[in-house]
C-alpha cells in the first residue's frame, strides 16, 4: 500500500471500515436468533421487530460497501500465478510464496532504484568542471604513467639505490623489452621482484633470501611463488601496499613510498607484533607493515584492529 496514492488508499480504508461494520451487524442479528427463539411464544413480536431492524442495518452496510468499493481502482496481479494459490496441495509447494516474495522485493527495489534515480539526476559525476561558456580548444592532459620512457625508471632506481645503498641492493632487467623487472635485496632478509609497466608496477613476488628469481635456463621467472609460507603472505601484502601507493598523477612518489615501506621488513625475524607483543603466532613472525606507521602485526592481530 506504500505505492497507492493517498485517494485509493483512503478508498481502501473506508471499504474495511465498513466491511468490520456489516461483519459485526451480521453477527449480533444471529446472536439474536439464537437468543430469542427459546421466548418466541411470548415476545414473537419484539423479536421480528428486532431481526427486521437488524435486517435493515445489514442491508444498509451491505449497500453502503457494495457502493464503495465500486470507487476502489482494480490492482494488477500476477497473472497466472494467482491461480497457485487454488492448488490443492499448496502445503506442500513454496511456489506462490516465493513467487510473492519476488514481487515484493521487484517492487521495493524499483522503488528505490527510483530514489537513486533522482539523487544522480541532482548531483551528476563529472571529472572536470568547465565553466559554462568557456570551450577550451586544448585540454592539457598528464602524461600516462604507463608511456614513460624506459630511462625515467633507471633514473629514479640509480637515485633509489644511491639513498639506500646500506640497507637494499636494486637492480634492473629488461628481458623482454622496454617493460622493467626490478629485484631488491633486502639485507638477508628477503628477495622482492617488481614487474613495471612504464613506471608503474604491475606485479609483485617475494622470496626468502636464499632463493632465486630464475629458472633451470638462467631466464628470470616472475610466476613461481616461494616455498616458505611467511614469504607468500608478504607478497599478498606488498601486493595490496601497491595499491594502496597508486598514484598515477605522481609516479615516482609512489615507487619511493613503496620502498620507504618496504625497507621496514628488514626486521621480519626481529621485531615483536605491536598488538600482542609476541614475536611468532601460529608459527609465523609477524609479516604485516602497517601502511601508515611501519609498525609490525601480525595478520590476526591486524584483523582484529580494523575490526574494532
Amino acid at each position: 500500500m506504500a505505492n497507492l496514492p493517498p485517494v485509493q488508499i483512503e478508498n481502501i480504508q473506508k471499504a474495511l471500515n465498513l466491511t468490520q461494520k456489516l461483519r459485526s451487524n451480521v453477527t449480533q442479528l444471529f446472536q439474536k436468533l439464537s437468543d430469542g427463539f427459546d421466548d418466541v411464544e411470548n415476545n414473537d413480536k419484539t423479536l421480528l421487530s428486532e431481526i427486521q431492524k437488524s435486517l435493515g442495518s445489514v442491508n444498509k452496510d451491505f449497500s453502503d460497501l457494495e457502493t464503495g468499493s465500486n470507487s476502489l481502482t482494480q490492482v494488477t496481479g500476477s497473472g497466472n500465478s494467482q491461480l497457485l494459490c487454488i492448488d490443492p496441495v499448496i502445503d506442500k509447494t513454496s511456489t506462490y510464496s516465493q513467487i510473492l516474495q519476488s514481487y515484493k522485493w521487484t517492487d521495493k527495489m524499483r522503488e528505490q532504484a527510483a530514489y537513486a534515480h533522482a539523487l544522480i539526476k541532482e548531483n551528476p559525476f563529472k571529472r572536470t568542471h568547465v565553466p559554462s561558456g568557456l570551450f577550451p580548444k586544448r585540454i592539457r592532459r598528464n602524461q600516462l604513467a604507463y608511456s614513460y620512457p624506459p630511462n625515467r625508471l633507471d633514473e629514479l632506481i640509480n637515485l633509489l639505490q644511491v639513498q639506500y645503498i646500506d640497507t637494499m641492493n636494486i637492480s634492473v632487467v629488461r628481458p623482454l623489452g622496454s617493460s622493467a623487472v626490478v629485484q631488491v635485496v633486502l639485507g638477508k632478509t628477503l628477495k622482492a621482484l617488481l614487474v613495471f609497466r612504464g613506471i608503474v608496477i604491475e606485479w609483485v613476488k617475494v622470496k626468502g633470501f636464499m632463493e632465486e628469481f630464475q629458472n633451470e635456463d638462467g631466464k628470470v621467472d616472475i610466476w613461481s611463488s616461494s616455498r616458505y609460507e611467511v614469504f607468500r603472505k608478504i607478497t599478498n601484502h606488498v601486493t595490496a601496499a601497491t595499491l594502496h601507493y597508486y598514484l598515477p598523477e605522481m609516479p615516482d612518489l609512489a615507487i619511493k613510498s613503496i620502498m620507504i615501506w618496504l625497507q621496514s621488513y628488514s626486521t621480519l625475524f626481529s621485531a615483536p607484533c605491536q598488538k600482542c607483543g609476541k614475536f611468532l603466532q601460529n608459527g609465523l613472525p609477524a609479516t604485516w607493515r602497517c601502511l601508515r606507521t611501519k609498525k609490525a602485526y601480525h595478520e590476526q592481530c591486524k584483523l582484529m584492529i580494523q575490526m574494532k
